[in-house]
């Protein structure tokens, strides 16, 4: 009985929090700097360090892109 208020009360202030222009979730990493990025690692010149700590994305990011680079090139 009490999770199920619990749920309506939730799915309802989610509602409500979108009639409202919010949206939910953790919020992208700016492509700009995964541009940047990933300019920095195709030139060779800086290691996976250097660009990261220039351009403020994680390492995470930074290889998930090259995959996603990588990928996107193989499927065209």
């Amino acid at each position: 009985m009490k999770s199920r208020t619990i749920s309506r009360r939730t799915k309802d202030g989610l509602e409500a929090a979108r009639a409202r222009g919010r949206k939910g979730g953790r919020p992208k990493a700016a492509s700009g700097k995964i541009e940047t990025a990933l300019k920095m690692y195709d030139s060779k010149l800086h290691t996976i360090s250097e660009i990261t700590a220039a351009t403020g994305i994680s390492r995470a990011t930074l290889y998930r892109a090259i995959e996603e680079r990588k990928s996107n090139k193989v499927n065209k």
